[in-house]
């Protein structure tokens, strides 16, 4: 059994050789459409990255499992909760946005794509009049939902950690959501006053999760002690002892 640790040295070279602390600030997110979908994820194609780097909001989901309830097993014993089924709850993403407002076309297109309402029509970025003549649609218009296969994908949420290379050259944990699709998409407030990045909210429902997990420890790096990484209060990341 591993001797406690009771002096700070001890505990940062434990720390060390963990890879430092893990940060809030690292993670990535990516939309994976079947080649099956008949959502026009390509339209998106060239835009993927830019899509991917503005989401700046994301969260881990959660475990949670559905108990059933058995009472009488033994004289004398309480009810006892077993599990019987996983639940899972939905997932909210942030993005900022552009002034092309990238993320929110893609997410509004993938809502609409749902109902059967693609994109209306395209105009000129500046051509007011252009906008006004475009066509409203048919009141009596009907919308049918679309198949699953046809609609959802699988989100990617990886927690990265920082390594001598990159911001995101380490993903400890990977996040899978399966069969995922925007269920809500939040208000975007406007309004007149101090200028701030427009940013918009949307949150995602899906069948079932997995975890990849990575073994970040496995990767070379130029010592098996880090005594200044940055996230232990050092100004240099992953400087290993006896390095200039």
């Amino acid at each position: 059994m591993a001797a406690r640790v009771s002096q700070i040295d001890e505990f940062m070279t434990r720390i060390g050789r963990q890879r430092g602390m893990s940060l809030t600030t690292g993670f990535d997110v990516e939309f994976d459409f079947p080649s099956e979908t008949k959502f026009p994820a390509n339209y998106y194609k060239n835009s993927k990255d830019i899509i991917t780097m503005l989401c700046d909001e994301a969260q881990l989901p959660n475990v949670q499992t559905a108990t059933g309830q058995l009472s009488g097993r033994y004289l004398g014993e309480s009810a006892l909760q077993y599990p019987h089924s996983r639940m899972f709850t939905d997932v909210g993403l942030g993005f900022l946005c552009d002034a092309d407002m990238l993320p929110a076309k893609f997410l509004n297109h993938w809502y609409s794509f749902i109902f059967g309402e693609g994109i209306n029509s395209v105009v000129t970025i500046d051509d007011y009049e252009s906008v006004k003549a475009v066509p409203v649609r048919k009141k009596s218009r009907v919308n049918r939902v679309a198949y699953p296969d046809d609609c959802t994908c699988n989100v990617y949420i990886m927690k990265t950690e920082t390594n001598e290379k990159a911001s995101n050259g380490r993903i400890p944990m990977t996040y899978v959501l399966e069969n995922a699709y925007p269920y809500s998409i939040d208000a975007v407030p406007l309004s007149y006053g101090s200028s701030q990045i427009t940013r918009i909210n949307v949150s995602l429902y899906y069948s079932r999760h997995t975890v990849i997990y990575g073994d970040i420890k496995s990767i070379p790096s130029k010592s098996d002690v880090l005594v200044d990484d940055i996230t232990l209060g050092g100004t240099v990341p992953f400087q290993s002892a006896g390095t200039t």
